[in-house]
């Protein structure tokens, strides 16, 4: 129980903090880049060029900007607005290993995948700009806290440079 609480706050906190930049007011940012000591940011507008998001078979409408911020070796990638945003946390290798995925109250649950906590599993590919991230993710639903959640998610998102 303790672990699957632990695994249902945290990726509620990678989705806060993935969609906090997407909050910007910042309207001029769309398909801008910028660089400063290592770090990198792009911006697209309209999450539906491009972006797919399914989670358990299930298409997801997700609207908004897609915030992709290259630093220290990971790659933040936040997708949508605050109601339905989706966050992932992915190396800079190749291929990119999955650090975590959160994504969001669905049902009712919130689902999220984080790296070394042995609930859920999650992969990333890599082709130029776009990145396909999929695996499984858990959550808690508190109608029923002692059964965990699992749903297959995948996400397909691309990046500007």
């Amino acid at each position: 129980m303790k672990r699957q609480l632990t695994v249902a706050v945290a990726g509620a906190a990678i989705l806060a903090a993935g969609i906090s930049g997407c909050s910007s007011n910042n309207k001029s940012a769309t398909g801008s880049s910028s660089s400063s000591s290592g770090t990198s940011a792009s911006v697209n507008s309209g999450a539906s060029g491009g972006t797919k998001v399914s989670i358990d078979g299930k298409d997801q409408n997700v609207t908004g900007s897609v915030v992709c911020t290259n630093a220290g070796g990971t790659v933040n990638i936040a997708i949508g607005g605050a109601a339905t945003g989706i966050a992932a946390v992915l190396s800079d290798g190749s291929p990119p290993q999955v650090k975590s995925v959160g994504l969001g109250n669905v049902n009712g649950v919130t689902l999220g995948y984080t790296s070394g906590t042995g609930q859920g599993n999650a992969s990333a590919s890599k082709d130029g700009n776009t990145y396909k991230i999929s695996g499984t993710a858990t959550g808690v639903d508190m109608a029923n806290p002692m059964q965990p959640v699992n749903k297959p998610f995948e996400i397909n998102v691309t990046c500007n440079t």
